[in-house]
């Protein structure tokens, strides 16, 4: 089964905003005027529609983002849990592991990538004939790729914690075959998601956290 987040998770961010647990601590500095997030106020809710996989049909789940605002230049900026990915509807679960199914593999495809080899089939969307197209890993690559500083921050933070780490030999290590690409901008996008799908393990394993708990959201998910 393709890995998603689940209602449970949904839920468990649930509580946590109706206890008021969603703080603005974890928030960067404002990127406008640079003044600290512990003094940013509570802005607003806002309704977002995520979409699961359960049991290989695409569900709706919905849940509100908290946005916080800069008291100093009164910019705007939300806080994410840990499953979600700005702009993206689907889940961070099912966006990486859609992702390393196509760039960790030199022969599979889009259209492989999206297959769930278990069940012979791709997810699928209730009462529609439509189901997760080839295209979307496609741009969910090009998203994860352009997190270049969160990487390499998570980089960072691994090599401290144990400078003895193979870490940056395995990241130049990784290639990607001329098959899957066009151009060299699209083989860098390939190979900039490859590495932060690798660091994404490695930090996993030393830190027992994933980069998107808070690291992407300190990184401005750039």
């Amino acid at each position: 089964m393709p890995l998603t987040a689940t209602i449970e998770d949904i839920k468990a961010y649930l509580d946590r905003l109706e206890k008021g647990q969603i703080t603005a601590q974890s928030l960067p500095p404002c990127p406008r005027c640079g003044i600290e997030a512990h003094h940013f106020r509570f802005h607003a809710y806002r309704e977002r529609r995520f979409l699961i996989i359960v049991e290989m049909i695409v569900q709706p789940a919905y849940a509100p983002l908290v946005r916080f605002r800069c008291p100093g230049c009164r910019k705007t900026v939300a806080s994410y849990p840990d499953f979600a990915i700005p702009h993206k509807h689907y889940t961070r679960q099912s966006i990486t592991d859609f992702a390393q199914r196509y760039v960790a593999s030199d022969a599979t495809t889009y259209q492989q990538a999206v297959m769930v080899t278990e069940q012979n089939s791709v997810p699928g969307y209730p009462g529609e004939e439509k189901s997760l197209a080839p295209s979307t890993v496609h741009r969910w690559i090009t998203s994860l790729s352009c997190l270049v500083n969160t990487a390499r921050k998570a980089l960072n933070l691994i090599c401290q914690d144990n400078p003895a780490s193979s870490a940056c030999r395995d990241l130049a290590q990784l290639t990607i075959p001329s098959s899957k690409y066009r151009s060299l901008a699209r083989k860098e996008r390939l190979l900039s998601c490859f590495r932060l799908l690798v660091t994404e393990a490695l930090f996993k394993a030393t830190f027992n956290l994933s980069i998107f708990t808070k690291l992407a959201t300190w990184c401005a998910f750039g």
